[in-house]
């Protein structure tokens, strides 16, 4: 069915194309109706015939750079016609259209110019046959097609197409009126030289093949008509049946027709011996559902459901597939048997279950280590509040066992337990804090020497923590200058009787009034002593030595 369909698809065409030639053959007539009417009819012709062979392309290839590159001939083909329509018989020689005359005549050369190119890029990559994923190399052939192109659109500037004559005003694209340009013949040259490497190229890759007598008969046409042209027609005093650039547009069509005969470029003609190998029932039949080829495997489906399996999959039987799809001149049909596809979903679906349970206890695993790790996590750093505060708790219990209601120095006890458990409590706050999230400034460090100077009053000493209330210190600093302050603060406790305490950019200062200087005792940080009119200067400066406790 297919290489009759094709057969007479290539007899129509042959048809059709000679008929073109016919109508310009017969153009140039005295009788204006005629004349326009054959020239219609030839554009018509023309344009209808490549618009059937770029839809062709489409339905027959896979969408590859190979397909694209022959489409996009295709279209500047068609452009092309357009230009020549619009040059030769809308604008014509108009005295007053000069310049829209000549600015067509310089659109006329962009596809004569790009469509070699894009022949070239398809002979080489029918050439590599999908060895080479890349394709930025065969588009480098783009290049001398826009230089060229730009070279005749900008030709007003420099005149390397064509030139006027010298007695003529402006330049018109009119002959006896015009010269050649160097450009002019670089353009013929890069038509002949791409489509001649082309061709080459297509050779070499068909080799001894059953295909390579057509495809030396479709080159040898091509330079058959276009010797004619150049040569022959003029001297037999015959007109032109085609144009040079119909030739063209003909014979690299023709050629590359050529190539999807032979499959150089693989096509998807042969539908039933795809079908053949595919070992499953298949049904191909015409657009009226009449079949046409079938496999050895019987297809048994209704009418209404071949129809149906064209927009979607269909199910005749529980595990049987059908589906349909749209081929060359009618349509494909096959079933898919999927029983075990079927068996193997219930097996999936069982292990799925099974599956979903064990996620469910590793989830509750995860969630009990989750709160294993929280607890552990906490339990890390109540050890580490208790191990700092140990000693001074202990310090206070003793205090508390040897004192009593009764005896003198009860108050005086009382008020270093104060004392002692103010720097618990703080100490043990900034123990929960997270250097992370901790500001950049913040009041952590001026609160605790606030709570404990206010807690010192419970022992008779005027004390205060005054100045700036926020530092920029890093908390294991902050520990250290904290645990300095306390340590001095209890080792000179019998002695105080006043005292501030204030921050500085890096550490805290201390003025003590005492009764009697005391040796001081070993600290965290280094304290530095300085005595003025009777008042002890303390300063404390972090990162000097020592670490947090």
């Amino acid at each position: 069915m297919q290489k009759q369909s094709g057969r007479r698809n290539t007899g129509w065409f042959i048809g059709f194309l000679l008929l073109g030639g016919v109508f310009h053959y017969f153009d140039p007539t005295e009788n204006l109706f005629l004349n326009s009417f054959l020239f219609c009819g030839r554009y018509a012709i023309f344009t209808g015939l490549v618009l059937f062979w770029i839809r062709s392309v489409r339905t027959r290839l896979l969408p590859t750079r190979v397909r694209a590159y022959m489409i996009a001939a295709g279209i500047l083909m068609i452009c092309l016609l357009a230009v020549q329509v619009f040059s030769n018989r809308i604008v014509g020689d108009a005295a007053g259209a000069l310049a829209v005359n000549r600015f067509s005549k310089y659109v006329y050369w962009i596809p004569q110019a790009v469509n070699p190119a894009l022949f070239l890029m398809a002979c080489v990559r029918i050439c590599r046959r999908g060895r080479d994923g890349k394709g930025w190399d065969e588009r480098l052939l783009l290049v001398p097609a826009a230089l060229l192109s730009a070279m005749v659109l900008t030709n007003d500037l420099h005149h390397l197409v064509y030139r006027p004559k010298a007695d003529v005003p402006e330049l018109a694209i009119v002959t006896g009126r015009y010269s050649q340009g160097a450009c002019f013949y670089l353009l013929y040259a890069w038509m002949v030289l791409a489509f001649i490497s082309g061709l080459v190229l297509l050779f070499r890759e068909t080799g001894r093949r059953k295909g390579i007598a057509l495809l030396t008969g479709a080159a040898l046409a091509w330079l058959f008509m276009l010797v004619m042209n150049l040569l022959a027609w003029d001297w037999l005093h015959v007109h032109q049946p085609y144009s040079t650039q119909e030739i063209n547009i003909f014979g690299m069509l023709g050629v590359l027709e050529i190539c999807i005969r032979i499959r150089l470029i693989p096509s998807n003609d042969n539908y039933a011996g795809f079908f053949a190998q595919l070992g499953q029932p298949v049904l191909i039949t015409d657009r009226n559902l009449v079949p046409v080829y079938r496999t050895d495997r019987e297809l048994c489906a209704a009418e209404a459901e071949l129809r149906a399996s064209l927009e979607h999959p269909v199910y005749p039987q529980e595990d049987t597939r059908l589906s349909g799809m749209e081929i060359r001149a009618g349509y494909a049909f096959w079933a898919e048997d999927e029983s075990g596809l079927h068996r193997e979903n219930r097996r999936l679906e069982s292990a799925n279950e099974l599956l979903s349970e064990e996620n469910g206890l590793i989830r509750a695993e995860n969630e009990l280590k989750e709160k294993k790790a929280r607890l552990d996590a906490q339990n890390q750093v109540y050890d580490k509040i208790a191990a700092a505060l140990y000693p001074r708790q202990k310090r206070i219990a003793e205090l508390l066992e040897a004192a009593g209601p009764e005896t003198e120095d009860f108050r005086k006890i009382l008020g270093e337990c104060c004392v002692l458990n103010a720097w618990c409590k703080r100490k043990s706050n900034l123990l929960l804090l997270d250097e992370s999230a901790l500001p950049e400034k913040n009041r952590e460090l001026f609160l605790a020497l606030e709570e404990s100077a206010r807690f010192l009053k419970c022992c008779g000493v005027e004390a205060a923590a005054v100045g700036e209330e926020t530092s920029g210190l890093p908390l294991p600093e902050v520990h250290a200058l904290y645990d300095t302050f306390e340590t001095v603060i209890e080792a000179w406790l019998p002695s105080l009787r006043r005292m501030t305490v204030s921050l500085l950019e890096d550490g805290i200062r201390m003025a003590v009034d005492v009764k009697e200087p005391l040796p001081l005792p070993e600290t965290a940080l280094p304290v530095e002593e300085r005595t003025s009119e009777g008042t002890v200067f303390l300063t404390v400066r972090s990162g000097k030595g020592g670490e947090a406790a």
